[in-house]
């Protein structure tokens, strides 16, 4: 009875020492997972604190060390900059364990504040001067493509654009009837090292675009219900926030320029970009670019040409049918805004968008086309040269009005693109994310 009773003892305790050791264990695990998130959230915000810092004395650095700010500052406050530039320069940015950063960090807000008093500014003035500089040099390009099925292609394209931070892809517009692909694309043009219109990543990107778009596509093999002049359609610069369209022109212009010594192609100039303010629909219409070449309204292959009958404002005369022409531009916003008409009817819906556009007596700012996209529908698609005066909803209610008089059914319009707004906006969700 007595090892019985000693057996149980023995049995209770290894089980309370069991037990015990198992919530040593799982409070241990408990502790650790607690721990590890408390450090994690510790880090991030740490690391937050550390490159929110950075970021803006560097904004300020490049601010301060601008060619028509230094021209007027004293030797004694040059000096100042150059050893801020060369502590930032010196920052264990990926080696947090560190020691020196602390001291660094110090030394960086002694100079800061230095610099500051000399210059006879606040913070608060700083950052808002710095918000102002990056509202106003933020440019967006449009790169119209004859191409919308070959997605290898379209992979390339787009894979090329990425090379050139922080110029981004911001809005694609894919339309297969169409055979055509609509990039937006948008950069700081202050960024540093793109002061130059030449070196901008704005330009780098679109011409990387451009470049691997006539590699991979010959416009012999193509074939749209949408008119074009070549592999690369159409490349349009806008200012946004306060841009100048100066700005940007100067961008187009040098795109302009290598697109048309480098790659080979003909390349056309229009809007501000141009000496005379040539406007792009003047320059297609001399190229016969409205008129299909194929019955049911189609554009299928090459141009039928060896030499363009109007001399480019870059490259050669003579035209490669594999890849066509260029027209590069630059001017304010422009919204596209296409309404389908539910009709096989040609003619009829021709006389519709005639009647909607500036040209026929209709809206003003307004460019119309009648386009066949797809079986049993026929499109109004408008360019709409001032959307802030003339939108949408206006052209939407014309064609309606149209439609009624033709004994056609209208659908509901949609733009193939942001607002000017909306664009910036994404942006700079793309840069935060």
């Amino acid at each position: 009875m007595m090892d019985s009773e000693e057996d149980i003892f023995d049995c209770i305790l290894r089980l309370e020492e069991t037990h015990i050791q198992q919530g040593f264990d799982e409070g241990y695990e408990a502790g650790l997972a607690s721990g590890r998130e408390d450090a994690r959230h510790l880090g991030l915000k740490l690391g937050f604190e550390t490159g929110e810092l950075l970021g803006f004395y560097k904004g300020c650095s490049s601010l301060w060390n601008s060619p028509a700010l230094l021209a007027h500052l004293s030797p004694q406050l040059h000096k100042h900059l150059h050893d801020f530039q060369s502590l930032l320069d010196k920052f264990p940015l990926l080696d947090p364990e560190d020691e020196a950063k602390d001291e660094i960090k110090d030394d960086l807000r002694v100079k800061f504040n230095i610099i500051c008093a000399s210059l006879g500014v606040s913070k608060k003035q700083l950052v808002r001067r710095e918000e102002m500089l990056r509202r106003e040099m933020l440019g967006c390009c449009k790169v119209y493509i004859s191409e919308a099925r070959n997605k290898t292609a379209l992979e390339a394209i787009e894979r090329a654009a990425k090379r050139f931070p922080p110029a981004a892809i911001v809005n694609k517009f894919e339309d297969a009837a169409y055979g055509r692909v609509g990039y937006t694309l948008v950069s700081d043009l202050a960024h540093e090292g793109s002061s130059s219109s030449s070196s901008s990543p704005l330009k780098s990107a679109v011409f990387a675009m451009v470049k691997t778009a006539l590699d991979t596509i010959n416009l012999e093999l193509h074939c749209g219900s949408h008119p074009r002049l070549g592999v690369v359609d159409h490349i349009c610069f806008h200012p946004l926030y306060e841009t100048s369209v100066d700005q940007v022109s100067a961008v187009a212009t040098s795109l302009a320029r290598d697109i048309g010594s480098i790659l080979r192609v003909p390349t056309y100039l229009y809007g501000a970009a141009h000496e005379e303010q040539c406007t792009l629909d003047s320059i297609r219409r001399k190229l016969g670019y409205f008129k299909a070449n194929r019955e049911g309204q189609e554009w299928v292959g090459g141009l039928e040409l060896e030499v363009v009958p109007v001399k480019p404002d870059a490259g050669p005369q003579e035209v490669s049918k594999a890849k066509g022409v260029v027209a590069v531009g630059a001017c304010g916003w422009v919204s596209n805004y296409n309404v389908p008409v539910m009709s096989t009817d040609l003619k009829a819906v021709k006389r519709m968008a005639r009647k909607a556009s500036e040209r026929g007596g209709g809206l003003a700012s307004v460019q119309t086309m009648a386009l066949v996209h797809g079986e049993g529908v026929i499109e109004v698609a408008c360019n709409l040269l001032n959307p802030s005066q003339v939108g949408g909803d206006e052209v939407q209610g014309l064609i309606e009005r149209l439609g009624k008089e033709e004994g056609l059914l209208v659908g509901k319009g949609y733009y193939t693109d942001y607002t000017a707004d909306q664009i910036a906006q994404k942006y700079k969700e793309l840069l935060i994310s």
